[in-house]
């Protein structure tokens, strides 16, 4: 378990040890070092369970995880609140709805604040098709349910435990058909300095985001970064912008007292009826539906997962 050394070189953003409040302005926040994580991670022991597979509550307050691996499969279930997953192309926000199944041995990054997160931990072999990438999908009912029962089998459990074996066996059977039906909240990352710098400026302020704020941090023209980013990300600097603060809002939607009238006007649009129209092509639903399918927030103060790119 480890990544010591953090992800290649060309992965890695400007550590700002921030994250955006609902507002899109900076707050401080716990960002771990790679040798915090790993430290914190060895002290879990997660690697060494001898069970077949075990559920892990995080309950460290405001942690942002350095680069790191598992030896096992890690089912990613935010229960309330929403989390914040890097891999080495991309960026994912887990809302309640959604979960993340990350590989063996895949590095990755998380990012949590208030939100209530249950990790479930599996061999490989639970599952029938190996597994090359995240995957994120829609949790349904039963699966949480059963993430949610599934705490009474933590890292201690006993790995004899035929019940526990059973649960988390059809557990993983549950999954595996959900993944080829994923609803990913995706951004992604740019390869070259400029353009992981022009991202970090967006998702600094995505209601200010502007090109020609973000070319000058990035220390390039207006018509190049245009060119490099959708060379190295696929979409337009527009598409990513609106993308983006449509992540935000779904982010302060998960939260327990934002209107959708404020969370419009705090990520930058314009006009509800803007902000609905993108807010259905990213969710699939409008912002009002999105909020009554959001499960109840358990105690959480509403503050935003979404940091900037560490």
């Amino acid at each position: 378990m480890g990544l010591e050394g953090g992800p290649p070189r060309s992965l890695r953003l400007p550590a700002t040890g921030q994250r955006s409040s609902p507002r899109g302005h900076a707050v401080q926040a716990r960002v771990m070092t790679p040798t915090e994580t790993a430290e914190h991670l060895a002290r879990l022991g997660l690697d060494e369970v001898p069970a077949r597979a075990f559920s892990y509550e995080d309950e460290l307050p405001g942690a942002a995880y350095a680069w790191h691996t598992h030896a096992r499969h890690q089912l990613l279930c935010p229960l309330a609140g929403t989390a914040r997953l890097d891999v080495e192309d991309a960026s994912f926000l887990l809302p309640p709805q959604r979960a993340a199944l990350i590989p063996a041995g895949e590095p990755h990054a998380t990012t949590r604040r208030d939100a209530s997160i249950v990790s479930i931990y599996f061999e490989p072999a639970a599952f029938p098709s190996p597994l090359a990438a995240v995957r994120v999908f829609e949790v349904t009912a039963l699966l949480r349910e059963m993430v949610i029962y599934a705490r009474r089998w933590p890292v201690a459990r006993r790995p004899d435990d035929a019940a526990a074996d059973t649960f988390f066996a059809a557990m993983a059977d549950l999954i595996a058909p959900l993944l080829d039906r994923g609803a990913t909240y995706r951004l992604p990352r740019g390869r070259t300095p400029p353009v992981q710098r022009a991202i970090a400026c967006a998702l600094g302020d995505v209601a200010s985001a502007d090109l020609a704020r973000a070319a000058a941090f990035a220390g390039a023209t207006e018509r190049t970064l245009r060119r490099r980013f959708r060379e190295e990300t696929g979409v337009t600097w527009r598409a990513f912008v609106t993308r983006a603060r449509v992540l935000r809002a779904l982010d302060l939607l998960s939260g327990p007292s934002a209107s959708v009238t404020q969370v419009a006007v705090d990520v930058g649009f314009q006009s509800l009826g803007a902000f609905a129209a993108a807010f259905r092509a990213v969710t699939g639903q409008t912002p009002s539906e999105f909020r009554r399918t959001a499960p109840p927030w358990p105690g959480g103060d509403g503050h935003s997962s979404w940091p900037e790119p560490t």
